[in-house]
């Protein structure tokens, strides 16, 4: 294979004519490339992770259930509060691991390579491009969010209320967290440095953050920094959902989640080169 040729992007290949006819000047044409667009673009995607989406799985499932173990283990009679930050925060745990940690390091592995050189061959928007790391994000967390809000049930023995508001706060917080994690993987000069960086933001936003801890246990300037993270939100609007109903607090939780996804994909794609490797 070509070093400056995408992983398995035979499969957008198989349609040169979708990205190398000019795009239509009619609403209704721009809509129909800009999902032909897409659509390609999520099937590389998908073809790259479904060969390691096992693997995907055990890999984002394994930390977080070792911590959820050890949490068991160590606290003798937790509130029911406690509880609930618990389980919530290692449901966010492969949110961060896959969303922020493998994401950022496949973007800045891509780049580092020069995959990158032949998707800025193609005639494509910069948004499509991003949406479908975006879902590479998704595909690579939801299964193990569902399996640790399973495990979580069974090892503390609480119940978790489930409601439709889970789904749109579920999607949001994986958006969010892969949508940083983008951000990471193109701002990073190299490989290295990303994986070094997403290793310590991995470390530092389970345990130095609100994820699951209440944030008034933290030192004044730790609460300060945790504003800054998208899984903060994610965690305090996860954990309100599974001790009741949608409520003013899970809005505001929303909010701020959908604009760290707006300022990732505008940061990424008005500000950074992505096409061309430095």
């Amino acid at each position: 294979m070509n070093p400056t040729e995408a992983p398995d992007s035979r499969a957008a290949m198989s349609a040169p004519s979708a990205w190398t006819t000019a795009k239509p000047s009619s609403i209704a044409g721009r809509l129909g490339a800009f999902w032909t667009e897409l659509t390609y673009l999520l099937r590389i995607q998908y073809a790259e992770v479904r060969e390691t989406w096992m693997w995907v799985i055990v890999l984002a499932s394994v930390f977080p259930f070792t911590t959820l173990l050890f949490m068991k283990f160590f606290l003798e009679s937790p509130s029911e509060d406690a509880v609930m930050r618990i389980v919530s925060g290692n449901i966010i745990f492969p949110i961060i691991i896959m969303g922020i940690n493998g994401l950022g390091n496949h973007i800045a592995w891509s780049r580092q390579q020069g995959h990158f050189t032949y998707y800025a061959s193609l005639p494509i928007s910069k948004i499509n491009f991003l949406f479908a790391f975006m879902l590479r994000g998704f595909l690579m967390t939801i299964p193990s969010v569902i399996i640790m809000t399973i495990v979580g049930q069974l090892v503390f023995d609480v119940h978790i209320h489930l409601s439709f508001g889970l789904i749109p706060m579920v999607l949001l917080s994986v958006a969010g967290s892969a949508g940083f994690g983008t951000l990471i993987g193109f701002l990073s000069p190299n490989q290295d440095l990303a994986n070094m960086l997403t290793n310590l933001l991995m470390v530092f936003l389970n345990f130095l953050t609100p994820v699951m801890i209440d944030i008034n246990q933290l030192p004044a300037p730790l609460q300060i920094i945790s504003y800054l993270f998208p899984t903060t939100y994610a965690a305090d609007g996860l954990r309100l959902l599974f001790q009741g109903s949608w409520t003013m607090g899970v809005t505001v939780d929303a909010l701020v989640l959908l604009g760290f996804i707006s300022a990732s994909l505008w940061l990424v794609s008005h500000k950074m080169d992505w096409r061309l490797e430095k």
